[in-house]
């Protein structure tokens, strides 16, 4: 058979496998995952060549663009069930680990040619971004340590029934190179370690003879695995979800400052750093996880210039304070300011409309600003801010 041409992106799925379950990730624009292996030259007197190189951990990041169409992406980031997501909303601040595949179809058959797959990736940033004539989008980087090629098929499973055994798996694991016959496997949203069948102990389990999984721990919620098999059928199915718009443009995402619609937007951007530190320990040839320090949740948000009246709101919490001197983020607004992105359903047509998904930020503080004017053209101004609390709140619908 002739090679093929190339892989085309339509022949290529991002999965992100979660704490709940495995998610096709719909609505992917670009995604990339880098490996970046440290190495140093190792020299010795009366060597003219290098003695050698010692390789230090790897560091795999994995970055990702999709169109903001609701709230599938950061439920399945944040270990939530996106058909029963809370209530009260998800903050960035719970956007756990995951696992990362990529799945690469065969050139003619309805299957997988070959398979990548990415271990206990952390969040480390995001960028919600929505514009005037711009479709919105949401953007992740996360980093992790172990990435492996598989010429067969990764297979995820997901078991809500059981205590400490789970299984038998559909189909037999292929031990990896390292010995382990799995290559995740997440309890309650923990990440276990295996060990040889019978020897489990808390954060731990094996895979007995029967292709079953045995963990020390009880389940209370659900344990998901992830191995690599010879998998029988055909896998490969289109990404696709008709339940979601294709994309949403600014013309269907109204901006609030409490109760306020802020006319004349033409850009918000939120970008989040969830300030995490790698976790290290010796004998271990991994990254055995990472700790979340307090996040930081900044942005800025760009309007044509029109009045006064929402840099009086911004400056003392009200568009008709009856002050006339602004200084906003110099003088304290009176009171906590709180933002809202709205978006809507872009096919309902009912006078309120339908709210797909909010993201709001609980305290806004503004912390500079920029006023520009080209010839002709609009005066705009742009104002930069900060969470004052590193809360950025996702609803679905609208905000509780």
């Amino acid at each position: 058979m002739a090679k093929r041409l190339a892989i085309p992106s339509k022949e290529v799925a991002l999965a992100i496998v979660g704490a709940k379950e495995r998610f096709i990730a719909t609505r992917i624009q670009n995604t990339s995952i880098d490996t970046d292996i440290p190495t140093t030259d190792i020299d010795e007197l009366g060597n003219p060549q290098h003695a050698g190189t010692v390789k230090d951990i790897p560091t795999i990041s994995l970055t990702f663009s999709a169109f903001d169409v609701g709230i599938k992406i950061i439920s399945a980031l944040s270990g939530e069930d996106s058909a029963s997501f809370p209530g009260a909303g998800v903050d960035v601040s719970q956007l756990s680990e995951v696992d990362a595949i990529y799945y690469i179809k065969d050139a003619t058959l309805t299957d997988y040619v070959k398979s990548l797959h990415a271990k206990r990736l952390n969040i480390e940033s995001f960028t919600f971004s929505y514009s005037v004539d711009g479709e919105a989008t949401e953007d992740y980087t996360a980093s992790g340590s172990e990435k492996r090629w598989f010429k067969n098929d990764v297979m995820v499973e997901e078991f809500v029934a059981g205590t400490t055994t789970f299984g038998p798996l559909t189909d037999s694991p292929i031990v990896l190179r390292n010995g382990d016959y799995c290559l995740s496997v997440i309890l309650d949203g923990q990440y276990l370690t295996e060990v040889a069948d019978g020897l489990e102990a808390t954060g731990e389990y094996s895979v007995d003879g029967s292709d079953n999984v045995n963990t020390f721990d009880t389940r209370t919620d659900t344990c998901v695995v992830v191995y690599h098999t010879v998998a029988t059928g055909d896998n490969w199915a289109d990404v696709s979800d008709a339940t979601m718009p294709p994309a949403v443009r600014g013309k269907d995402i109204p901006i609030y400052i409490g109760v306020e619609n802020i006319l004349r937007v033409q850009s918000v951007d939120i970008n989040g750093s969830m300030n995490s530190q790698e976790v290290r320990e010796m004998g271990n040839r991994a990254i055995v996880g990472y700790q979340s320090q307090v996040p930081s949740v900044e942005g800025t948000l760009t309007v044509l210039d029109t009045d006064t009246e929402l840099i009086d709101l911004l400056t003392y919490g009200s568009t008709n304070s009856g002050e006339t001197e602004f200084q906003p983020g110099v003088v304290s607004s009176g009171g906590t300011l709180i933002l809202e992105v709205r978006i809507m359903d872009p096919d309902d047509v009912s006078v309120s409309g339908v709210v797909l998904k909010t993201i709001q930020i609980p305290d806004l503080e503004i912390v500079g600003d920029s006023y520009s004017v080209t010839v002709n053209d609009n005066a705009s101004q742009e104002f930069r801010w900060k969470s004052a609390t590193a809360e950025c709140i996702v609803f679905e619908g609208e905000s509780a």
